[in-house]
């Protein structure tokens, strides 16, 4: 009973060793290396919605990141990201690493 006990003990210990955390601006479901706290990408804004602080963008690959090409929805700085910026536009955008999550930091209308 006591060796089982100490195997189960070992084992625990072991697991909580080897637990990862998320790193920067990590992709959910793939594993990457260590990524830059900011990134770049350029897209098409498909949905903008100002009262939840989104926007959702089809963007391009970010190499700096390992992404490709996808649809995404980020959250938004502040509102003022998404002024002057609608459903359709091309964009180019600033991301940056909020406790492992990407958040768009700006937008410019291309």
């Amino acid at each position: 009973m006591k060796a089982k006990l100490l195997v189960s003990a070992i084992a625990a210990a072991m697991m909580s060793s080897f637990a990862l955390t998320a790193p920067a601006l990590a992709h959910p479901g793939e594993q990457h290396q260590a990524v830059p706290q900011t990134a770049e990408g350029e897209g098409t804004v498909t949905a903008i919605d100002a009262q939840a602080g989104t926007v959702t963008l089809n963007h391009g690959p970010i190499a700096s990141l390992g992404w490709p090409a996808m649809t995404m929805t980020f959250r938004v700085h502040s509102a003022a990201v998404l002024q002057g910026v609608s459903v359709g536009q091309r964009v180019h955008f600033e991301l940056m690493n909020d406790n492992g999550r990407p958040m768009v930091t700006e937008i410019h209308v291309l």
